[in-house]
This record gives C-alpha cells, sequence and structure tokens, in this order.
C-alpha cells in the first residue's frame, strides 16, 4: 500500500479545482539523464490554468502552476496529499535559524519556503502568492492578499491545502519538489547555513516562467512589491554551482530547463524593463542585451553540462556564445600596448535597434573572459580563447588608470576615453581572482598586471573593512 502511494505520489500532482483532477507526467521531450516534462491546461469559467511538471527519473519531481483568476468573488482551492501518519516541518525563521516541528493540523507560516518530510516522503514547498502582470517581465506581488497554506490529516497520509482569492485579471503561482528520498541534511552546518539564505520569498520570487528578482526603482515599469525576470537566475546559479544537494539540482535544472524557453533566437536573455539610466545615458531601450546577466546564466549553463551531462545545457551555453563572441568583436573600444599588442575593452550593453556606445565595466570584462575560457577548455574552440586573451589585453594596455588614487578600482571604461562610476565593494575582487585561478590551470601562470590590480583593491577592501 505505501509503496503504491509513494509511486502515486512521485508521478503524479493532483490538484482540488471544485474537482480533484490528476495531471500524468507524459513524456514531452526526454534527454539521457531520464528527464522528463510536459505541461497541462486547463480552461473554466472561474479559472484558466497551466501546469509544468518535470521528473528527474527515480530522485523526484518539480512542479510549477500557474491560475489565471477570471472572477474577483470566491477562493480557488487546490490540494495534493503526502503519504504518512507523522512528519516534520522545517522552515527558517527571519533571523536564519531553523526551526523544526512536528507536523500538526493548521495553517503553516506565510513567506518562508516550507520544507515537509514524512517517514515516507519529502516535498518543499513555496507560498501561495498572486500577482499582476505589469508588462515587460514584470509581476506585482499581492501580498497582503496571500493566504496561508493549510495542512492537515487524512486516513494515512497528509492533504496539503493552497487557497487564493479570486482577483480578476491577477494570477497565483504554486510551486514545489518532492522526493521518496531525503533532500539533504540539514543536521549539516555547511547545508543549513546555505539553505538559510536561498531566498523565493523577500527578494526573490519562482515563477511559470523563471526566476524573478525584486524590481530596483531606476526599472520601467516598477512598484514597490514589484519583481522582475532576472536572467542571471542568482538562485539556479548557486544551486548548481555550490547547492551540493538533491534539492538544489532538481531546482537549479528545473530552472535553467524553463530558461531555455525564454532565450531570444539570436541567442541571448533579454532584460525586458527599461532601465531609466540606460535610456538617459546612452538611449538604451527596453529589451537590452546586458552582458553581466548573460555571462553569468551561460556560465552557469556550462557548469550544469560539466555535472549533470545533459546536452540541452551545452546547447544553450554554445549558442550564447556565439552571440556574446559576435557581440565582442562589433561591439568594443580597441587599444594598443607601447609594444604594440592590441586590446579590447567590450560594451556591457547592446541594443538590437541601436544605442549610443556605452561604456565597459571592469567586471562585466573579466567575467566574459572568465567564462570563455572556461568555454574554451571544455570545447578547445580557439575563438573563445583568442577573444578572452584580447580582452585581457584590453585591461593591461591602461592598467594604472584602472587605480584610483586611494587604492579601489574605476568602475569602467567610459566611451568619452575617461574612466568612471563606482564599483563594486568586492564583485570585482572576486571576478579577478577568477581570472588568475583560470589562468594559472591553463598557463601555468598567472598575469602579472592583473595581481597588480588585485592587491590595489584588496588593500582598499582590507583598509574599508569589507567583507568578502
Amino acid at each position: 500500500m505505501k509503496k503504491n502511494t509513494l509511486f502515486f505520489v512521485l508521478l503524479y500532482i493532483c490538484i482540488l479545482a471544485f474537482q480533484k483532477t490528476c495531471y500524468g507526467l507524459d513524456t514531452a521531450w526526454a534527454d539521457q539523464n531520464l528527464i522528463e516534462q510536459k505541461i497541462e491546461q486547463q480552461q473554466h469559467l472561474e479559472f484558466d490554468l497551466e501546469q509544468r511538471n518535470i521528473i528527474f527519473q527515480d530522485e523526484g519531481y518539480f512542479y510549477m502552476r500557474r491560475i489565471d483568476f477570471k472572477e474577483s468573488q470566491g477562493n480557488y482551492y487546490t490540494s495534493f496529499s503526502i503519504p504518512g501518519t507523522t512528519g516534520t516541518l522545517t522552515y527558517f525563521d527571519t533571523d536564519k535559524n531553523k526551526v523544526t516541528i512536528p507536523l500538526v493540523d493548521g495553517p503553516l507560516p506565510l513567506d518562508v519556503l516550507l520544507i515537509i518530510e514524512t517517514p515516507e516522503h519529502h516535498m518543499i514547498l513555496g507560498q501561495a502568492y498572486q500577482y499582476r502582470d505589469l508588462g515587460r517581465g514584470t509581476k506585482q506581488s499581492y501580498t497582503t492578499d496571500t493566504l496561508p497554506i493549510y495542512i492537515e490529516q487524512r486516513d494515512g497520509y497528509w492533504e496539503v491545502i493552497y487557497r487564493y482569492k479570486y482577483i480578476e485579471g491577477n494570477h497565483g503561482i504554486l510551486w514545489g519538489i518532492g522526493s521518496n528520498q531525503p533532500f539533504f541534511d540539514l543536521t549539516n552546518e555547511a547545508q543549513a547555513t546555505l539553505w538559510s539564505v536561498y531566498d523565493v520569498t523577500q527578494s526573490a520570487r519562482l515563477a511559470e516562467d523563471g526566476y524573478y528578482y525584486k524590481s530596483p526603482n531606476s526599472y520601467i515599469p516598477t512598484h514597490k512589491d514589484a519583481f522582475w525576470r532576472n536572467p542571471s537566475m542568482y538562485l539556479a546559479t548557486s544551486f548548481i554551482k555550490t547547492g551540493g544537494s538533491k534539492a538544489a539540482d532538481m531546482i537549479g535544472q528545473s530552472l535553467l530547463l524553463i530558461a531555455t524557453e525564454n532565450l531570444e533566437e539570436e541567442g541571448y536573455f533579454k532584460t525586458l524593463p527599461e532601465s531609466s539610466w540606460l535610456k538617459n545615458d546612452y538611449d538604451i531601450d527596453h529589451g537590452f542585451f546586458d552582458t553581466r546577466f548573460n555571462g553569468d546564466i551561460g556560465d552557469t549553463y556550462l557548469e550544469a553540462y560539466k555535472k549533470f551531462g545533459n546536452p540541452i545545457y551545452r546547447e544553450m551555453y554554445l549558442k550564447m556564445g556565439e552571440y556574446y563572441l559576435n557581440h565582442v568583436k562589433t561591439k568594443k573600444f580597441v587599444n594598443w600596448s607601447v609594444l604594440g599588442e592590441e586590446g579590447w575593452l567590450v560594451q556591457d550593453y547592446h541594443h538590437e535597434q541601436g544605442a549610443k556606445p556605452n561604456h565597459s565595466s571592469l567586471n562585466h570584462q573579466l567575467h566574459a573572459i572568465n567564462w570563455f575560457l572556461r568555454i574554451y577548455e571544455v570545447e578547445q574552440d580557439l575563438r573563445y580563447e583568442q577573444a578572452a586573451r584580447k580582452m585581457i589585453q584590453g585591461i593591461k594596455n591602461i592598467r594604472d588608470r584602472w587605480i584610483m588614487p586611494d587604492g579601489n578600482l574605476e568602475y569602467a571604461y567610459m566611451p568619452d576615453d575617461t574612466m568612471g562610476l563606482v564599483d563594486y565593494p568586492y564583485l570585482t575582487y572576486n571576478d579577478l581572482l577568477a581570472t588568475q585561478k583560470i589562468l594559472f590551470r591553463i598557463d601555468g601562470e598567472i598575469d602579472s598586471d592583473l595581481e597588480i590590480l588585485v592587491q590595489s583593491k584588496k588593500e582598499w577592501m582590507d583598509r574599508n573593512h569589507i567583507q568578502y
């Protein structure tokens, strides 16, 4: 009986919306890693819904549902079952302390990631948030209308119940993962620390089309409760590169798979909102190419391919790499050393409809160098190494201009041949260290000019008590 129930929970996500309906996870596509996916849709008088189910064979499942509300009276209900008669709820409070309590009937805490474990099954649940689309990849969260998730003991299982207020024009999001195996060991201090800082409630959210981050005031549209679809997907990057658990692998890969649908045909992820300062300074419209965001997630696809071997990830980073290479060749400032060595400083942004030349920031430049060299290590494609070497030379050719009088580093080389803007406290330092590490791996030595920048930034950080 328990084995049958476990198999049912693993392969089906059941919903209760006036009547209970189960979605079978038929194979829409499958790769050599036995990942299966299907998207189901339903239309009703009161709501429409779309659910994506992703199965990780012999590991567990991920699900994501969007419910679009067509009226403003009453509530939408949905539920599913978790086998077991006992269990625990774990979450991290606002002070990042781990809280573990026995499962009992009643509402679950709001605004935290919910970890439910029974002897038979394990689940991680997102909150029952609802949103309104503002356009340009931006959602407004209706946080005050969020209702708590309930859990109730039934005959041999726990029923998890979601409720959403019907607000016409809004949509609800629910997501989670499940497995009949433990996700992680939270008695391990390193794992507990990681999960205490993973944020999907305050500054970030997961939604039907990817990872969203709190919208800055400089973006249009924006709102104090707005989130925008960020191509960089910070959480997915952390899960893939440092997560070290089944849960991190499952959520991280699910986000990467969802994001494949957002890649432009040309091979890049757009920043969909308008950035007011980029618009004012460089006439860059909404829907632009940001080299750092794309380099970040491109590198994550590369690491995911090395880790899991899924050819979809390789296809993604190669397509993105081709677009970025073309950007490097066509949107660069050329400089020369006293010995006549050519260097390139690459512009941070681009818009397909054109814009004014824009700056080349040190951190964007370094991150692209690092990503290109990592691609070269895997693919042995000399184009990436050659572009990276030209970009390194571009930094070296104006080495002393990067160093400010106080030892900090300039943020960017500006289109008018000046240095400007304010550098991050430690991001560029970390990028420099990464470049040196890769160069040592490839060349057997670090770069002496870059090391001067490393030491200058480090001394400034130490004087100003910057933690890194």
